[in-house]
């Protein structure tokens, strides 16, 4: 058996895993833009009832209230792609 690398054989080996992969909607070309996390969520869902990053520093006399840390947080912790 030799060292040396057979790419033909590996690209065969990979190929089902990634026809797996892309099923599941991931691809080599995804971007960050295609997947919504929590924190996204939560934005939206205030927003609609008014609920922004200035009204809320307002209501609570803030000058900076980290919502876009927390927002990434919580992205980080739980994200999903798009449909």
């Amino acid at each position: 058996m030799s060292d040396e690398i057979n790419h033909d054989e590996i690209k065969k080996e990979m190929e089902p895993v990634i026809q797996e992969l892309e099923k599941q909607g991931v691809t080599f070309n995804s971007r960050e833009e295609e997947f919504v996390g929590l924190g996204d969520v939560v934005e939206t869902t205030l927003q609609t009832f008014g609920i922004t990053e200035e009204r809320f520093k307002q209501w609570f006399n803030l000058q900076e209230c980290n919502c876009s840390k927390r927002k990434k947080w919580l992205n980080n912790l739980f994200s999903w792609r798009k449909k």
